[in-house]
Order: structure tokens, then sequence, then C-alpha cells
């Protein structure tokens, strides 16, 4: 049946800014934006009516980047996000494994700790955990995912405990005796996760729904989704058929584009053997890009820096983070993607990463100069001299995870100093410079709602509304651009600006209802606006 949403205060989000009352949709696309009365006459009479009653409508907003399998599987795990203490963190292990019946000798997994939050600043050890949780497996993961800490027994069972051989592109951190500490970071997490037994096909489509249903909440419609780097799903072909089966039995309630997460060689060659290539697919569910990850996180300090970090702990030596994949390994993965159809998109948080990154897509874009390519780096925290400008000069999308400032204001001029932090999450830079800019927000590493990831962009401030002005002010964005971002961005990011990111008929019936205009709400307000109602497809899938 048809549609008519009417009495709507609606932004069509296209080039010529029309505003409107009203928008019918049918077979899950949009039929006409107009008036009231020319809508309702154009609908005619055998349709339904929904009354937003005055209600803000934005095209459905976008993420560019984020963890949709994660997300769902940190909700089966101890959460231990905004943890003050290791008390604290002890207490919600203790509540979790008591209220999920967890034995001695199963596996326990926490996600979200961080150490800056602590109030000794201090990572947490093995030693912290023996006494009482060394009869489970513990496994703990930090908010970046780029670190954890585990129990003795899991060092043990990884014969990892006793001068344990250290790899390239992560560490094994060890005391004075050679014997682990029980922090594991950058790749060295991955022999850990690959001990845990895997979930298999049907709790991976309960690990998607369960985030999916979260993320409608907040107003999304569309998501480009990292998710074979859960190695605790397994194969990446389980994966692919949880998708697939999902998209057949029409259960997906949002659109996603899967990222390829694909660490080696011989991984690649056998995706492609399996013939796919970016933009297979249905409306639903896609094919992606091929998806390279260069190095770990600031609050960590493991992001790769071109100098070393400006506030080591004491005793350590000089430090520029890790990188995970040398530049040969980078240049050989993105050319045999590229060979195979697939589109490129890579993490890039320090300025070292992101130069390597640089620097092994330009080989490719100078050889296809006349090609649309849209090749993209995501986070792009660290933008010291020649980064933007070559993001510009070789039209790279710029995917900038905009809620990351509000966690990172209190540490990025400890970790880099006041000058390479000046030149740190410079959003306007990018815009300036007439880089597209795809917002995301790395669920589950941040808050998932793109309102928060406004509200970042637009006040530049901590989510306690500080510092008084925002922080480097001259950096924010508009409330215009930083919805653009999570809307016609990231659809320009996808090659999908002819179906998703603005409200024209013709295309998806996805968007938004808020119970506030972002256009005049007071900029520290944002991230309080409430969505009423998310559509996607002409379905109503979220109503408050």
């Amino acid at each position: 049946m048809k549609k008519v949403f009417i009495n709507a205060n609606g932004y069509t989000m296209d080039a010529a800014e029309h505003r409107f009352e009203a928008v019918a949709v049918e077979d899950g696309l949009i039929t006409c934006v107009g008036t009231n009365e020319a809508v309702q006459e154009a609908a005619g009479t055998a349709c339904q009516i929904i009354d937003l009653q005055g209600k803000t409508v934005l095209p459905g907003f976008n993420d560019s980047h984020l963890h949709l399998l994660s997300y769902g599987y940190s909700l089966e795990v101890a959460d231990l996000n905004d943890c003050r203490s290791l008390d604290e963190l002890k207490d919600r292990l203790r509540r979790y494994i008591k209220e999920n019946g967890i034995k001695p000798g199963q596996w326990v997994e926490g996600r979200g700790w961080d150490q800056n939050q602590f109030d000794t600043k201090k990572m947490p050890t093995r030693e912290d955990l023996d006494e009482e949780f060394g009869a489970y497996f513990l496994v703990l993961t930090r908010t970046c995912a780029q670190i954890c800490v585990v129990t003795t027994n899991v060092l043990e069972l990884g014969g990892l405990l006793h001068k344990p051989q250290q790899i390239e592109g992560g560490m094994i951190l060890t005391d004075a005796h050679e014997v682990a500490t029980g922090v594991l970071t950058g790749l060295a997490t991955e022999i850990i996760y690959r001990m845990i037994p895997t979930l298999g096909v049907e709790r991976i489509k309960k690990c998607i729904l369960a985030a999916c249903n979260r993320y409608v909440s907040a107003g999304m419609t569309s998501a480009q989704t990292d998710d074979f780097e859960l190695l605790r799903a397994g194969h990446f072909t389980e994966i692919l058929q949880a998708y697939e089966e999902l998209d057949r039995e029409g259960l997906l309630p949002i659109r996603v584009n899967l990222m390829l997460h694909l660490a080696t060689l011989e991984e690649l060659s056998d995706f492609l053997a399996l013939g796919y290539r970016t933009g297979d697919g249905s409306p639903y569910f896609r094919i992606g890009p091929f998806k390279t990850i260069t190095d770990g996180s600031l609050g960590g300090r493991t992001a790769a820096l071109r100098a070393p970090y400006s506030d080591n702990p004491e005793g350590m030596e000089e430090n520029t983070g890790e990188m995970y994949i040398s530049q040969q390994e980078l240049e050989a993965l993105t050319q045999m993607a590229f060979d195979h159809g697939l589109q490129l998109v890579s993490d890039g948080i320090g300025d070292r990463a992101m130069r390597s990154v640089l620097d092994a897509f330009i080989k490719i874009i100078e050889k296809h100069p006349e090609e649309d390519l849209r090749f993209g780096i995501d986070h792009c925290q660290i933008t010291t001299e020649g980064i933007i400008e070559d993001f510009a000069k070789y039209h790279i999308i710029g995917g900038l995870e905009l809620i990351f400032l509000a966690s990172d204001i209190a540490i990025v001029e400890e970790r880099v100093g006041a000058k390479r932090a000046s030149m740190s999450y410079n959003w306007n830079r990018f815009k300036t410079q007439g880089v597209t800019i795809a917002a995301g927000s790395d669920s589950p590493v941040e808050e998932y709602s793109p309102l928060h990831g406004i509200y970042a962009a637009v006040t530049r401030c901590t989510y306690d509304k500080t510092p008084k002005g925002g922080y480097h002010a001259e950096q924010k964005l508009s409330v215009h651009d930083a919805i653009h971002a999570f809307t016609t961005g990231s659809a320009y990011a996808t090659f999908e600006e002819d179906c998703k990111g603005t409200i024209e008929v013709g295309k998806y019936a996805d968007f938004v209802v808020l119970a506030q205009d972002l256009y005049e709400t007071a900029p520290l307000d944002l991230a309080e606006v409430q969505v009423a109602m998310t559509v996607v497809g002409g379905k109503v899938v979220y109503e408050k």
C-alpha cells in the first residue's frame, strides 16, 4: 500500500536545498515530495496517511564505518565501557559471571575498558585479574579493539607466558623477567581471539539483528561495516552466509555494505575465488570495498606516528606506535584487490599510517587518471603537513569518525603535543580543501548515534560540554555540513548517490523523523535530540 507522510518539517538535502511538507512512498521508493496538498493529490485516496505533526524529516543516517557484527557480539559480553577504576571493572565482571551462570573453566569476555578513565591511568594486567578470575579463561578487550588483557591461564594455553615469541605488527608485553604481563596489542591480540570458540552462522545472524535493532533507534538506515575483523565469528564465508540468508529472508532492517578486511594475500585470493566484486548484491546487502587496517589507537599509544609520542610512560623506550602491515604488503594487497574489481578503503589514525596508505593509493590512482575510483581512508586523526592536501589532490574520501573528538580532547595534546594536536581532527580543513566527507562512528568503539557525531563536529566539545567554545573551534563543521557527512557523503562513498542520501523522487524511501529541528537546536543540545521514527524502504522500522 502507498504511504503518505504529511505535516513534516522536511529537508531534502539535495543540491537545491528544497523543503517539503509531505512525502509519498510506494514499493520502497519515494514517489512524490512537496506540499501536503500536492502529495496527497498525487498519491490518490488508496493510501495510508501518517501525520508527523510538524516533526523534522531528514534523509536516513548512513554510517560510513562501523563494526556491526562486533557491536552485536559486544551486547553478549561483559560491558566495561566507562569503568572509572579497576575495582569497578571487577565488579562488573562479577555481576556478568553471576547473571550468566558462567562456570569455572569457561571463557569470559568483556569489552570497553579504557585505562585513561581509570583513577590510576594504568592498564590492568594478569596479576590484577588472576586472584579473582583466574579460574575462567578471561579476555578483556580495550575500547579501541586494538589491545586486550587476559588471565595467566589464557597465556599458558597459547604458550605465551614465558619469553613469548613476538610478531610483527603487535606486542606481547613482558616484565623485566620476560614473563608476559597479560597485555597484548595490535596483531598479537589475534593469537588470543583465534583461541576462543567461534560463533557459527545462526549466532552471527542473531548478533547482526541485535545490532541493527539498536542502530535503527538512532535513525540509521544504512551502514558500511567491517565484520571480517571479528575473528571469533569464524571464517569469512560464515559471515557472508549469515548476511545472505538474512537478506533472502527479508530480515535486515537496514541496508548494509560489507567491507572486506582480508589481511593476507591468501585470504584475499580465497575471497576473490568466490567471484564477488564491489557493488554486487541487493538493495539491502551489498559487497563493499576491500579494507586494510594499518595501525592502532591514539588512546593506546599504538596509532602509527611520524614522530614519537610526547607522553611515553617513564622508562619506556621511544615509541612511534605500531604499523600492522608493511608498505610492500599493503601495496600488494591493494593492487590485487583493485585488479579484481574491489574498491579500496583503509583505516589510518596516525600520520605515518595515513602517509603509507596515501602512497599506496596514489600509485594506483596515477595509473588510472580518468576513472572514478573513490578510494577512502577512515579515521584521519593526526593529519600533519601534506596529508589533507593529498586527500584533495587525489580525490580520496575522508571517512571521519567525528565522534572520536569528544573522547580524545582529553588526551590528544598529551599524546602528540600542542603543535601536532592543532593539526589533528581538522574536520573543517577537510571541507575547505574540497574533500568529500563521509561520517562514521566506528561502533562499538564509540557511541553509534549519528546525533552524537553531529554534536561533536558542530561543538568540538566533550560530552560534558567542555571546553567552552570548543576545542580548536576554527575546525568546527556547521550543522548542515555534519548532516551531509552522514547522508550524501556516505552515499557517495559507496557509489549510491543515485538511490540514497537525499529525499527525492525515485530514491529509496529511507528517512529519519526527529522530535526537534537540528537547524534550530542549540549546538550543545544536539546530542539530546530524540529520534521519533526511522523509515527504511517505506517501512517504519522504529517508532518511539
